[in-house]
């Protein structure tokens, strides 16, 4: 058999099991597509080697997005029982990156498209947390205390955690450790209330993570970490406490990576459930001034973006001024803290919001 290559960029919307190709734009929200999926099996022409590689593809590519998506906890609950499912009813479209196929294997790169609905759907009859709202960029400052009691071990913890700065897809975080020993007499109220050195960085107190580490050595050659973490999202302020323990060897090479990993997962969980869908659904009447027909499309366009928004319908529509009504998975301090991460800043007025689009 000769080579057979792909070069073009395919679509492919499929009616199972028959699939028809098409060229043209993805249909899909594009925060719900998976792209360059690449899936190798060895040749065999007994199977239907293409359909075999589809299949597979739309595994590894439910699980990226279930990754992004889902609570830490429910994703592990996810992975742990994906064997059982088949996702393809879930999948909008497929498309054809490349494709390779010889005498002895096949090579195929995909971006699988998923229907935003239907995989709410899904997430929803299962009870699982999900959120599919990206944070715009939130500053984290975090101080390891005793730094000259810690010297190596502050220098490991500031390399560990500028190796990787963002948690995961839904969480924009630039990371700042405070790496000077003279922190050291820094106290623990004043660094929650943001006074220190850095401050002048902090631009925006409204959406900022501050994370205090007390280390301890403790019995059987282990460290301990106590961790307070003050976390500030849209001016609502909440403080986590956690201790994590760690064998105390600097030797190791994953030295702090699982309490690193842990606390990255805990901010996760706090920003997932605080953008997650709620079943119930609230009204909220708002009332947006404009210039020109310009802005009420974007406006318009934001909303659509915005999987928590279930309807939106307008009361009254005047030259300048709208009044409507707006449909949403979730109470008030959600409402007003996904709109905010859509450059939408709504104030809260009563009976009512008023609706600003930010530049």
């Amino acid at each position: 058999m000769n080579n057979h290559r792909i070069t073009k960029l395919l679509k492919i919307i499929f009616f199972f099991p028959v699939y028809i190709l098409l060229i043209g734009n993805i249909l899909a929200d594009s925060y719900f597509t998976v792209e360059n999926i690449e899936v190798k099996l060895d040749f065999d022409k007994d199977r239907d080697i293409r359909n075999l590689a589809i299949e597979k593809a739309q595994g590894q590519a439910i699980i990226e997005l279930s990754e992004k998506l889902l609570s830490p906890n429910d994703y592990k609950i996810f992975k742990k029982n994906i064997h059982k499912e088949n996702f393809s009813y879930l999948v909008e479209s497929i498309e054809f990156v490349d494709e390779v196929i010889t005498e002895n294997f096949y090579r195929g790169v995909f971006n699988i498209n998923f229907n935003p609905y239907k995989v709410r759907e899904y997430y929803v009859s299962r009870s699982f947390i999900f959120s599919e709202v990206k944070s715009k960029e939130i500053k984290v400052f975090i101080n390891l205390n005793k730094k000259e009691s810690f010297f190596i071990l502050n220098n490991i913890w500031n390399t560990k955690w500028t190796e990787t700065q963002s948690a995961e897809n839904t969480l924009d975080l630039d990371i700042n450790t405070l790496n000077d020993s003279h922190y050291d007499n820094l106290s623990l109220d004043s660094f929650l209330r943001g006074d220190f050195d850095h401050s002048e960085l902090i631009k925006d107190f409204s959406n900022i993570i501050l994370i205090w580490v007390e280390p301890k050595l403790i019995s059987n050659g282990n460290i301990e970490f106590e961790i307070i973490s003050k976390i500030i999202i849209n001016n609502k302020n909440s403080i986590l406490r956690s201790t994590y323990v760690e064998e105390y060897n600097i030797y190791k090479d994953n030295i702090l990576d699982s309490t690193i990993n842990d606390l990255r997962q805990e901010i996760l969980l706090y920003w997932v459930k605080a953008t997650s869908q709620e079943v119930d659904r609230f009204k909220y009447k708002f009332n947006f001034n404009f210039n020109s027909l310009n802005e009420w499309v974007s406006l318009k366009n934001s909303f659509e973006k915005i999987g928590l928004i279930s309807n939106y319908r307008i009361l009254s529509f005047n030259l300048n001024n709208i009044e409507g009504v707006i449909e949403f998975h979730g109470d008030s301090n959600k409402f007003e803290l996904v709109l905010s991460q859509n450059n939408i800043q709504p104030v809260n007025l009563g009976e009512y919001y008023t609706i600003q689009v930010l530049k």
